[in-house]
């Protein structure tokens, strides 16, 4: 990756489309990082997508949801139907980073959601997925390089149980420093 290439952070909710040497970003957890790349155009859009599926056809353009992501990341770059062939996927992801509450519930998780609902958009456009990193419980950090069309996916480590108890335990009232609570 070019270190002097121009950055931009892609934030929850949004999309950002670019050429090279633009690097596109984002840091997800339960939200899906929809990566698209065209080649031939060269062309690439990364998307940093909530919740699974739109709650009404007719929203307009936007990223908040999956299948409005895709529709405007192809809206965006001019692609037809008949382009979904020569467009690929790079998918990162859709982790559970609530592992209580998954354990306290029988309804699937927000990014498990997510993810089945971003495979299923893709297949029924044809556009193949050539990497994924979905699932799990960890955030992640991503970085769709525009000049190569490659993602890059790092594992962002969750704080550890002493960390957290440190933090919250010098939260609370004076006097407190130090007492770890254990959850």
């Amino acid at each position: 990756m070019n270190q002097d290439a121009p950055e931009v952070t892609v934030r929850m909710g949004q999309l950002a489309l670019g050429r090279a040497p633009t690097i596109l970003k984002a840091t997800l957890g339960s939200c899906v990082g929809i990566a698209l790349v065209w080649r031939e155009r060269g062309l690439c859009a990364l998307a940093h997508s909530l919740l699974p599926r739109a709650p009404a056809a007719d929203l307009p353009g936007g990223a908040r949801y999956v299948d409005q992501a895709i529709d405007s990341m192809l809206r965006l770059m001019q692609a037809t139907p008949a382009h979904g062939a020569r467009i690929e996927a790079h998918l990162a992801g859709g982790a559970n980073m609530s592992r209580r509450a998954a354990a306290a519930s029988r309804t699937p998780m927000v990014g498990r959601l997510n993810v089945e609902a971003l495979l299923a958009e893709l297949a029924a456009r044809r556009i193949e997925v050539r990497s994924r990193d979905l699932g799990g419980d960890r955030a992640r950090q991503v970085r769709l390089d525009c000049a190569s069309g490659t993602l890059s996916v790092l594992a962002v480590a969750a704080p550890s149980r002493l960390t957290r108890a440190r933090r919250r335990s010098t939260a609370g009232a004076p006097g407190a420093r130090g007492r770890r609570d254990r959850w």
